[in-house]
């Protein structure tokens, strides 16, 4: 990952001459009096850049959706960091932060909080998870508090457009794209096909720069994804005795139910999950949940909600859960979504979400010691941290035979045989580097120096390359704060807002 480029600040805090003085007094210290205001404006802005708040610019897309960078669109996300609160506490999880990156301290990188030393912590099933270090207890599932996870849903259909979102379930007609009604039982279904929501790359990117945007990123695509919103609003006909949300992940089945004007006295909102093939074959699932009575009434519009999150369903109407079910992890993600109604009903502004899905590194599961944090960007299909970082170690060779140790961080391996330093490269190994095509290893240390060896210094060593996943609390700079730049009105951007 490209470091953060660091933005010339906006304003510049200045100060002006309080005391009183005669106009002759004014007039003869002019000199004095401009260089009081600059040496004051200087050091405001030294305060302000070091201690207080400091602009960046976003170079990757490693943190999209919250924030965006991303050079086909040619979009650049401008973020303020309040550096204060490193001085006033730790950071927390779930937050997004500026660090020094550890292996190499003059790059800055930024990315969310998700791992807090001292604990053990997973990628699992595209979630997050952690548990006490020894302990025999099993994991517990990180969930984002509200805030953060609204940030992070990823819409999958552009807002503006008229392209298709649902078909009939039974014929795969087209049905609607963010507005239907039907004047009689239906059951639609998400999707032109029935394959499975997979995360796509530009899933979660403004609706005017998709089509801008290719596939790229590390196994794009290639993962289904089994959590699944969707969300709209709805005005139910006086024959409507319910509308159904039904969510399939592998050969979990999972239906979510609102009573509608025609329903029985007494009717309630409720969940219910089944493992339809038998997945849990020691202990077949089933569970079920009811809310408080409740009915829709005829005419009147309402928003709702369903949705499959991190091993928990809810469903909420005008931004009450009315219930919600806790559901055990399906190791099959394949997904479906579907939109039913017994009786008369219109749905308008309908939109499905789906869950940043986690990708692990080479390894899955790490114990974070106590002081560290781990790092991981929210889009993890094209994000350098904490699950991806290595340490390289070379071992050079001393007059005296002795050997010094220089550590720095492994990229993507090393090329032999190339003419030109490749910065994309540590170590990197050139041929060509001298008149008699000796070979020079050139690399860069923790501190960002560069350094050049020839083979015969270069002592051979048990372990070259290790993990080295956590940054340290001294290495964390400051909280991000908000996006306030860039505002492309013709491209229908406008990137400003707060970070969570």
């Amino acid at each position: 990952m490209s470091p953060i480029e660091i933005a010339m600040p906006n304003r510049v805090a200045s100060t002006g001459d309080a005391g009183k003085r005669t106009e002759s007094n004014k007039r003869s210290t002019p000199w004095r009096d401009n260089i009081e205001a600059m040496l004051m404006a200087i050091v405001m802005a030294i305060v302000l850049k070091y201690f207080i708040v400091e602009a960046y610019r976003i170079p990757t897309g490693s943190m999209q959706p919250t924030l965006m960078g991303n050079d086909q669109t040619g979009i650049f996300d401008r973020i303020l960091v309040d550096k204060f609160t490193s001085v006033l506490r730790d950071p927390e999880r779930f937050e997004t932060w500026v660090f020094r990156y550890p292996l190499d301290g003059s790059k800055n990188f930024v990315k969310r909080v998700v791992g807090v030393g001292p604990e053990e912590f997973r990628v699992h099933n595209g979630d997050l998870w952690r548990r006490d270090v020894g302990a025999e207890s099993d994991w517990e599932i990180l969930r984002r508090p509200q805030r953060v996870q609204e940030e992070t849903w990823l819409a999958l259909i552009r807002e503006d457009a008229g392209d298709p979102l649902f078909y009939s379930a039974e014929d795969q007609s087209v049905v609607a794209s963010r507005s239907v009604e039907h004047h009689g039982d239906f059951r639609m279904r998400y999707g032109a096909s029935r394959s499975s929501v997979y995360d796509q790359y530009n899933d979660g990117y403004p609706d005017a720069l998709k089509g801008q945007i290719r596939g790229r990123g590390r196994g794009a695509g290639e993962h289904t994804v089994g959590d699944l919103r969707v969300s709209g609003e709805v005005t139910p006909a006086a024959d409507c005795e319910w509308i159904k949300v039904q969510l399939k992940e592998g050969n979990m089945d999972y239906v979510l139910l609102i009573p509608g004007p025609a329903a029985e006295a007494g009717a309630k909102p409720s969940i219910a999950a089944e493992d339809t093939k038998k997945e849990y074959s020691n202990a077949p699932f089933a569970g079920s949940a009811e809310g408080e009575e409740f009915r829709f009434q005829a005419g009147k519009s309402y928003s709702f909600g369903a949705q499959n999150l991190d091993d928990l369903l809810e469903l909420e109407v005008d931004g009450t859960v009315l219930c919600s079910l806790a559901i055990p992890t399906a190791s099959n993600q394949a997904s479906a979504l579907y939109l039913e109604n017994k009786g008369g009903v219109r749905f308008d502004d309908l939109m499905v979400y789906r869950d940043i899905f986690y990708t692990p590194g080479d390894v899955s599961n790490w114990t974070i010691p106590e002081g560290h944090f781990f790092m991981m960007g929210d889009n993890t299909l094209d994000s350098s941290d904490s699950r991806m970082w290595k340490s390289h170690r070379l071992e050079r060779r001393l007059p005296n035979g002795e050997t010094d140790i220089v550590e720095g961080n492994h990229r993507a391996g090393s090329h032999t045989g190339q003419s030109d330093f490749d910065a994309d490269m540590n170590p990197f190994i050139s041929s060509l580097s001298t008149p008699d095509l000796r070979p020079i290893t050139w690399f860069r240390d923790n501190y960002g120096e560069m350094h050049a060896f020839e083979s015969d210094e270069i002592a051979p060593a048990a372990e070259l390359t290790l993990p080295a996943p956590f940054v340290p609390r001294k290495m964390m700079l400051g909280r991000a704060l908000s996006v306030f730049w860039p505002i492309k009105p013709f491209d229908k951007v406008w990137r400003f807002k707060w970070i969570h």
